[in-house]
């Protein structure tokens, strides 16, 4: 069996930074115990899966990372639109979190999250410095005092961290993060404010990614915590994230509130093809 990949480098426009992806095509009759082994072996934060049109869709998507599948993410949903293209620069993918509908221009692919993001309970308290390597007064900025739990399908442990400085400090011990986060909250998203937006840096070990350069899914989730404190009825701005890896990256992130409830949450960003090639199974 030959099957044909290519690696994308997403949330950016230049080769060799951004998140790397890798897109199996035409997967049908795969089995989801397969698409996991080949994950692993790519052995990249994620790996997705494209598999026939369904009922709605033009492209039904399986996602995963080296150690479990994904209900929805933003970096593979992102970089398979700019991959495909859709028709008249419109798309819809499906993924297990439902329909994602996505603008495609050129290299950018801009879409609407399946899920409107939403707050969990659950989150530690200052403690969630020590397995960041960070102290308690490092936790928090105007708006955010504290971690909060929240989900875009996938679900992390938004964490607030005072500057740039400390975000860039941060050295994860993997027992404590999953001692103080437990394994339910233990995706990490650490965020600061800078100029325009925020930087941020994404960690989760538990499920075989030491860092991510990019995270589309807890970039969406942030929505959710960041609206209530600003107060604005819509917003739009940029998460840089990956900069500590030395691979930039820049993430989109919009949102709409109607009635005082968080409505639509937009992700969008660029993506480049910089392999492609078979699997040979």
């Amino acid at each position: 069996m030959a099957l044909a990949y290519q690696i994308w480098d997403v949330f950016t426009d230049t080769p060799l930074s951004g998140n790397p992806l890798a897109i199996v095509r035409d997967t049908v009759g795969l089995s989801l115990e397969k698409m996991q082994a080949i994950a692993a072996e790519f052995n990249l934060s994620e790996t997705v899966f494209v598999g026939e049109p369904s009922e709605g869709a033009d492209a039904s998507l399986r996602i995963f990372t080296p150690r479990k599948e994904l209900p929805f993410a933003g970096h593979p949903t992102v970089g398979t639109s700019v991959a495909l293209g859709g028709d008249g620069g419109k798309l819809t993918l499906s993924v297990p979190a439902g329909l994602v509908h996505a603008r495609v221009d050129g290299d950018r692919a801009a879409l609407d999250a399946p899920i409107v993001p939403s707050i969990l309970p659950g989150a530690p308290g200052v403690e969630a410095a020590g397995p960041l390597g960070l102290k308690p007064e490092d936790i928090g900025f105007d708006g955010i005092a504290v971690p909060v739990v929240a989900t875009s399908g996938p679900s992390f442990t938004v964490v607030p961290v005072k500057s740039v400085a400390a975000l860039s400090s941060i050295k994860v011990n993997e027992a404590a993060l999953a001692e103080v986060f437990g394994d339910t909250h233990s995706e990490v998203f650490a965020v600061t404010p800078v100029e325009g937006g925020y930087r941020a840096r994404m960690f989760a070990p538990l499920f075989g990614i030491a860092e991510d350069p990019a995270t589309g899914a807890a970039s969406v989730a942030f929505a959710a915590v960041v609206a209530p404190s600003d107060g604005l009825q819509e917003r739009r701005f940029t998460i840089h994230q990956g900069v500590e890896m030395g691979r930039p990256s820049q993430i989109e992130i919009a949102y709409e509130i109607d009635a005082g409830v968080l409505s639509r949450v937009e992700l969008s960003g660029s993506a480049v093809c910089i392999a492609r090639g078979e699997l040979l199974l």
